[in-house]
């Protein structure tokens, strides 16, 4: 029985690191938008995931909320399960979601934080490993969720290796994400991202009949130009992955995968649009040219005006109606 949520860390474990400069640092407006996406109707895909945990978890587990963000997935368990004594480590390798999620949880002492930092000089993100401290490496983490990111991972069975290092044998991992090509998918439900795919060629079309659009006709049928934003459209929203790429990977560093599922989602239109919006150089970013692309940014009035294809485009692209069904695959192992 654990009368203290503190009793659940192992001793000495500082939960807010003391000397990162994040923790301390004023709350970016970036955040608090990310954080919005927990009232869109596509994230209740998050459902399974909470329900799971809570019943593979006991009171004293430590479990990683990997990839974590703001720490939605955290705050939507402590709301819906209050009562569970388990630790929930947030990590994330953004020190200003980070700072949102620490913002939220600070005074609950069944939460914690790390941040995984990129170290340029190899070209990769910090492993799991590298930032949890000595003495939970020691102990091992009973269980881990990555909602919403395993499909961002470029470098999949590093991030699987670095889990397989952390969490004990016999804990559980649980993963989701609606950009795994699942061959169980509905027939008539979409893997979210894709619709990244399909709206360039709607956007394109209003373009060219538009005139509204006409300031974004400049390059237009330049190919080397549209393969640089191919490209920089593949860095925001990578290639989506078929399911035996995921679970041969998790195979291959030491897990047991006990069960795959497929579920639709329910996704308005109008809320995945909005959600865009915020990635608007990366979905559309050829509608006026950006510097992530080696061209000059444009000012606010062509953004507005990019935003404002960018939401024409998804709506004619579902054909007016108001939300689509979207598949999100749950993924369900064990360490071996």
């Amino acid at each position: 029985m654990y009368r203290n949520a503190s009793d659940i860390w192992p001793p000495r474990f500082e939960r807010v690191p003391a000397v990162e400069p994040w923790v301390d640092s004023t709350i970016d407006d970036s955040a608090h938008a990310y954080d919005a996406v927990k009232h869109h109707t596509w994230y209740q895909n998050l459902r399974p995931t909470l329900d799971a945990l809570a019943a593979v978890s006991h009171d004293g587990d430590i479990v990683v909320d990997y990839s974590a963000g703001t720490g939605i997935f955290t705050e939507e368990f402590l709301r819906l399960y209050p009562d569970r004594q388990i630790g929930l480590v947030i990590v994330d390798a953004s020190p200003k979601f980070l700072r949102l999620a620490l913002e939220k949880f600070r005074a609950d002492d069944r939460t914690a934080y790390r941040r995984l930092r990129y170290l340029k000089e190899e070209r990769r993100l910090q492993q799991l490993e590298e930032v949890l401290p000595e003495s939970l490496r020691n102990r091992g983490v009973d269980g881990l969720c990555s909602t919403n990111a395993v499909h961002l991972y470029d470098d999949l069975r590093g991030a699987l290796a670095s889990w397989a290092n952390i969490v004990r044998s016999g804990g559980y991992v649980l993963i989701q994400s609606g950009n795994i090509d699942n061959p169980d998918a509905p027939d008539d439900s979409w893997f979210i991202d894709r619709t990244v795919e399909r709206v360039q060629a709607v956007a394109r079309e209003l373009v060219k009949s538009d005139p509204i659009y006409a300031a974004f006709r400049e390059g237009f049928d330049d190919t080397e130009r549209t393969e640089a934003y191919d490209r920089l459209r593949h860095s925001y929203f990578l290639p989506i992955r078929p399911l035996d790429f995921y679970l041969d990977s998790l195979r291959d560093t030491g897990f047991a995968v006990e069960t795959v599922e497929a579920q639709p989602v329910e996704a308005i239109v109008a809320e995945w649009s909005d959600f865009l919006c915020a990635y608007h150089e990366g979905v559309l970013g050829w509608a006026g040219g950006c510097s992530r692309a080696g061209e000059c940014d444009p000012g606010e009035e062509l953004i507005a005006l990019r935003k404002r294809l960018l939401c024409e485009s998804m709506a004619k692209l579902f054909d007016g109606k108001p939300s689509f069904h979207a598949c999100w695959t749950h993924i369900r192992c064990s360490k071996t």
